[in-house]
């Protein structure tokens, strides 16, 4: 692997990047500007300029990432500082990062489970899903869709689990599915692995 300069986040990274007999790891099109202003359109019920802790519920990943985005610490996020950490995506020029995570369920390891990172659509067409299917110990590996890599790039991210039963029914409740409320963000100041928490109860 052929490689520009790096960038840590989560252990491992790929940044400007090009795999043995692959092509260049390029980060998706994304405009700051753009994706801040759909986002205040989609979620700021009251146009008060600000997303509220009422109007974050409706955005799970801008809810989990509202302590790093939040500049002012007043517990709500503006255009501008969406902005602004959405311009720090960009101009970090990072491709795509691998994400090490762990999904469990009422505290334990399972094995099976579908895993995707469905970008918000505020980000634009050029973000896709990440999927995967977590091993005994709960681990998963994530790719993103149109990479020749594991990992995703920068961005921010509903999280789905789900498992089928021998019936072919849902066996993992709607709020971490159909009506997710799990959100991720996937930004420079990461640090660590991901956990995610599931209950059947």
């Amino acid at each position: 692997m052929r490689c520009g300069r790096g960038f840590l986040l989560l252990g491992v990274l790929i940044v400007g990047c090009t795999p043995a007999g692959g092509r260049r790891v390029e980060a998706p099109a994304l405009s700051p500007q753009d994706a801040a202003e759909k986002a205040m359109a989609e979620y700021d019920g009251n146009k008060d300029g600000v997303l509220d802790a009422k109007e974050l519920e409706k955005c799970p990943s801008l809810k989990s990432a509202l302590p790093r985005f939040d500049a002012n610490s007043d517990g709500k996020l503006s255009k501008r500082e969406i902005e602004d950490k959405l311009q720090g995506y960009r101009d970090s020029m990072t491709g795509i990062v691998a994400v090490p995570c762990r999904v469990l369920v009422d505290g334990r390891a399972m094995s099976g489970l579908s895993v995707t990172f469905e970008p918000e659509s505020f980000l634009g067409p050029s973000f896709k899903p990440a999927t995967g299917t977590t091993e005994d110990d709960g681990t998963i590996s994530l790719r993103t869709e149109g990479y020749d890599v594991e990992g995703l790039p920068f961005g921010l991210y509903r999280v789905k689990v789900s498992k089928m039963n021998s019936s072919g029914q849902e066996s993992i409740p709607a709020r971490y599915n159909a009506q997710t409320t799990l959100g991720q963000e996937i930004g420079p100041d990461m640090r660590g692995d991901i956990v995610i928490k599931v209950t059947q109860r």
